[in-house]
């Protein structure tokens, strides 16, 4: 369901997690700056600020294409993206942009290999209305291999 106002499309410049009972448990501003692909074809966040991939929709109510954003993870300090790891099915994503405000709700979480989300897979798709989170999985105090993914649709 569409929110009752419409958003239209614009870059993201706020993110907060909620759980379902609508307490917040992150809450950060957006790089300003979009994000891209490095010559290693990765995505790497400037500083600790989650970042908008500028390749992905930019989020609205009538965007037909998959938003991304994705943030650090780090083992031994604090960045606001490691909050993804408690993120469960049916916590809420508030984006915010100059336009409004949108709401989330959240689908799946998990691990996901690196370098896969830019690969040829399901995440990739043009799906109206999705927006994917992802950041550095870690997991025990340890890095791993993983990128850490949040699917969430908008409702």
């Amino acid at each position: 369901m569409a929110p009752p106002v419409p958003v239209a499309a614009a870059q993201p410049d706020w993110i907060e997690l909620r759980s379902a009972d609508a307490v917040t448990y992150m809450s950060s501003p957006i790089n300003p700056e979009g994000l891209y692909r490095n010559s290693d074809q990765v995505l790497n966040p400037v500083d600790e600020l989650p970042a908008w991939w500028a390749e992905s929709g930019l989020p609205g109510t009538d965007t037909q294409e998959t938003v991304v954003v994705a943030g650090h993870n780090y083992s031994k300090r604090e960045a606001p993206f490691r909050a993804l790891s408690v993120v469960q099915p049916g916590d809420r994503v508030v984006l915010s942009t100059s336009n409004g405000t949108l709401d989330y709700t959240v689908e799946t979480v998990g691990p996901l290999p690196k370098g896969s989300l830019l690969g040829d897979n399901d995440l990739r798709a043009q799906v109206p209305g999705r927006l994917i989170l992802a950041n550095c999985d870690v997991r025990g105090g340890e890095p791993t291999n993983d990128n850490f993914i949040v699917v969430a649709q908008l409702t």
